[in-house]
């Protein structure tokens, strides 16, 4: 990835890489990753696009404070700030996970800039993964957050943790460099790592109930990617929040992988993606695209 530049925001620096020629395209990961996660789809985008990596606040290289605002809706409303210090006329959203939720919201609240919307193996209706409340209220206490970051600290029991958490189909993807990305790297400061977790205690359960209102209300073309295996926000859950948006939303399925198919399968995801971003029309509109 190119080198990581920062804008200021309130209080705080946000951290993002711009990279590639053509329209704008934001990207925007989720918990527990930062703008990193995108590292093996971005070669496929740059040829066809000028993409723009954030870190969220507190995620990555993102910094945050005592008076940093973690809800959904500020997260969305830093990114529509970023665009707006890019000066961006128009501009696509892809978004991971939480990421995705964001650009959701953004499809509504910036209407009149984002075009088209792609959401990965991201938050659905109905559906809230047993180990976000679990955590929550791990980190509320201040013996939770030691114990966590214990954990963090043992790459053997992250390892085995994770493999059972529906991450990666192909487990040897959990090697040293996604160790070091997006696990042992939270340890790099007290301040990092309390990031991490005022990220998730962020998450906001009520809005995630509500996702079929906020569906209603968008009105522009998006594509929902799915990786198959997904352990944390099952496939068949996907399926269902898709069918009820009435044919103004498209699913992709990704074979051979799981809550990260931008890792396990870039190349396929990025088919989909630019497939669906290069017209100027819905490209999948019924049914599911493989």
């Amino acid at each position: 990835m190119t080198d990581t530049q920062t804008f200021p925001y309130e209080d705080i620096e946000l951290a993002y890489t711009v990279s590639g020629n053509g329209p704008a395209l934001i990207l925007l990961h989720g918990w527990p990753f930062h703008k990193a996660s995108f590292r093996k789809l971005l070669p496929f985008l740059e040829p066809h696009f000028t993409c723009y990596a954030l870190d969220a606040a507190g995620m990555g290289e993102s910094g945050w404070s005592s008076h940093t605002n973690f809800s959904f809706h500020a997260h969305a409303e830093r990114v529509r700030a970023f665009a707006d210090r890019m000066k961006l006329q128009k501009y696509s959203v892809i978004g991971h996970d939480t990421g995705g939720t964001f650009a959701r919201m953004l499809a509504v609240s910036d209407a009149a800039r984002v075009e088209k919307v792609v959401a990965i193996d991201t938050e659905v209706p109905g559906h809230l993964p047993t180990v976000v409340p679990r955590l929550q209220a791990l980190f509320r206490k201040g013996f939770g957050r030691a114990l966590f970051k214990a954990a963090l600290g043992s790459r053997p029991l992250m390892r085995r943790w994770l493999s059972r958490s529906g991450f990666f189909v192909d487990k040897r993807l959990l090697d040293d460099e996604y160790m070091d990305l997006f696990v042992t790297s939270w340890l790099r400061s007290d301040h990092a790592y309390r990031g991490l977790l005022e990220y998730l205690l962020g998450v906001d359960h009520s809005l995630v109930a509500r996702l079929d209102e906020l569906h209603a209300k968008i009105d522009v073309p998006m594509l929902f990617i799915w990786g198959e295996k997904d352990g944390v926000f099952p496939v068949r859950r996907a399926r269902e929040m898709v069918a009820r948006m009435s044919g103004r939303a498209g699913l992709a399925i990704i074979e051979r992988a799981a809550f990260l198919p931008h890792e396990e399968q870039p190349e396929g995801v990025a088919r989909h993606v630019l497939a669906f971003l290069g017209s100027s029309a819905p490209v999948y509109l019924a049914g599911e695209a493989r």
